[in-house]
């Protein structure tokens, strides 16, 4: 039986979305309401598309510079490397590489300009394991120059030295002594060594501001590092099973330890990337709500065109609850027909922008990183969309509904 009242009350309901109303602003009024939804629900589906899109370029920037892996003292700065089983973790099924790094804050000196940058002491095969293919913009990646170490510069913190690889200057680094402290004499209460800046590379990140990379020996020897690392970089190889090899790694660094994957590494990043797309979502839903509120309108109208039939139902044994689902399914199906064109709407405009670039950053005439807007459709979002017009067209049908049963039309009608 509830089947079957079902069955009417969604036929009734679909008879009265497409029949012809008497007073013509129903349907104008209704009209609006689902272009509106249309509208509101493909600039959703838009620009939450294009927000992937930038994570996805941005993500895969930091992940190119990220290991696959990395461990950290949770307390600590550095950690003896005889005090972790580093032989155990390479033979570890799945482990390709297992680089030793020391990393920290150092003062770098060139023509008398200073700057206070990381250095990234790192592996002689460094920037060939690692996905550095393209980033290179001049000089090259080698650690060593006539067995003098080597410094490879992100493009903005060669910018601010001015450094100049033809000539033949060098860059001292200034980093503060660990064992002895002599405060009396600020000239020796640092370690000094010179380095020759060999390399640039542009990476888009921040990496390119703050970080000076070089051979691990040189910065164990300027920062008393020896025989201690800040981290280890893991690689794994292709096709390598990610969840058991982290069960593996993890268990063998233990409590510790911490183990980050290439998201952790950045984890201010991506949770900065992840509220601002709520946020967004939050904001364009809210004008979704604003759109489908024409719909209490409609429906209100409708109600009233329809007291007639209302009566002549309720009449015939129509039950209150029945009637009240007729226009409950008619708000639902002005909501849903807007909301599928929408996101039909929004997907092909995403679809257009991924093949042929129509909408360029910058007017198409600057030189951008990113020359157009990226997008990428995600099913996941389709699904928030559609279950949020359900949502909204649920609560804005209701309303009306709601105020029908509480109404005397059903006894005042005069048939």
């Amino acid at each position: 039986m509830a089947r079957k009242s079902y069955k009417t009350a969604l036929f009734l309901a679909w008879r009265y979305l497409f029949s012809k109303k008497e007073h013509n602003i129903i349907n104008v009024i209704s009209g609006i309401s689902m272009i509106g939804i249309m509208v509101s629900t493909a600039a959703l589906v838009v620009v939450l598309s294009v927000f992937n899109g930038m994570s996805d370029i941005i993500g895969g920037w930091f992940n190119a510079l990220h290991a696959d892996y990395e461990i950290t003292l949770r307390e600590g700065k550095s950690f003896a490397t005889d005090s972790f089983p580093i032989q155990q973790l390479r033979q570890i099924p799945g482990v390709k590489t297992v680089n030793e790094i020391v990393c920290d804050l150092s003062l770098a000196n060139y023509d008398d300009r200073q700057e206070l940058l990381y250095l990234k002491g790192v592996p002689d095969n460094y920037f060939q394991t690692n996905h550095f293919e393209g980033m290179l913009v001049d000089g090259d990646t080698a650690l060593y120059k006539l067995r003098q170490p080597c410094a490879i510069m992100g493009t903005g913190s060669a910018g601010k030295l001015e450094v100049n690889l033809l000539s033949y200057n060098l860059m001292k680094m200034y980093y503060p002594k660990r064992t002895k402290k002599n405060f009396a004499n600020a000239a020796e209460a640092f370690n000094t060594r010179y380095i020759i800046p060999n390399g640039v590379i542009c990476t888009n990140t921040n990496y390119d501001e703050n970080y000076i990379f070089c051979p691990i020996s040189f910065v164990r020897e300027l920062m008393d590092y020896e025989g201690e690392v800040t981290s280890l970089e893991i690689q794994l190889k292709e096709g390598a099973n990610t969840a058991k090899v982290r069960k593996q790694i993890a268990d063998l660094a233990g409590e510790k330890y911490l183990l980050k994957d290439q998201q952790e590494q950045e984890d201010s990043l991506y949770k900065t990337m992840k509220s601002e797309k709520f946020m967004i979502y939050l904001i364009l839903a809210f004008i979704l709500i604003l759109a489908a509120f024409n719909i209490i309108g409609a429906l209100g109208m409708l109600i009233l065109e329809k007291k007639t039939d209302t009566a002549v139902l309720f009449s015939m044994g129509a039950s209150k609850s029945l009637i009240q689902k007729v226009f409950i399914y008619e708000g639902i199906m002005v909501s849903a027909l807007g909301g599928l064109a929408g996101t039909l709407l929004g997907a092909l405009i995403c679809f257009l922008q991924q093949t042929f670039h129509i909408v360029k950053l910058g007017g198409g005439g600057a030189h951008y990183i990113i020359p157009y807007y990226p997008v990428q459709i995600r099913f996941t979002d389709l699904l928030v969309v559609l279950f949020t017009i359900l949502v909204i067209s649920l609560l804005t049908s209701i309303i009306p509904a709601y105020n029908l049963k509480k109404s005397d039309l059903y006894r005042n009608t005069a048939l």
